[in-house]
């Protein structure tokens, strides 16, 4: 089922928006001129995604550096930094507390007129 949770203008190219559909929070981001919609839930400790920075099609997990192709939501990178900051590979594991890759959830996203809307 299709739900309204934006206007297209709300939108910026490589920023992203949080945003309530039903009980979710998802996070839109526009790149490219497309919309793309992901959980607002980092799936190493359920940590919000939104603030997360996007860069070259992914979106990085402000907490523990994990990041996530916005398309797909495949994890391309897990458990590399801490508040930010990078740590060494060794240090890792650690973090990661034994929870194994996992990729971000996306939703299909439909923009007609000015209306963004996405399918849960």
């Amino acid at each position: 089922m299709k739900t309204k949770v934006a206007e297209i203008g709300a939108l910026h190219e490589g920023k992203g928006l949080v945003v309530k559909a039903k009980a979710r929070s998802l996070v839109l981001i526009k790149t490219n001129g497309r919309v793309h919609a992901l959980e607002n839930k980092c799936p190493h400790l359920n940590m919000p995604l939104g603030r997360g920075k996007i860069e070259n099609g992914e979106i990085t997990c402000p907490f523990h550096g994990s990041k996530f192709n916005i398309e797909t939501g495949a994890n391309t990178d897990w458990v590399c930094a801490f508040v930010g900051l990078p740590v060494p590979i060794w240090t890792r594991a650690l973090l990661a507390l034994g929870k194994k890759p996992k990729p971000v959830k996306t939703f299909p996203v439909y923009v007609e007129n000015n209306d963004v809307f996405v399918e849960l």
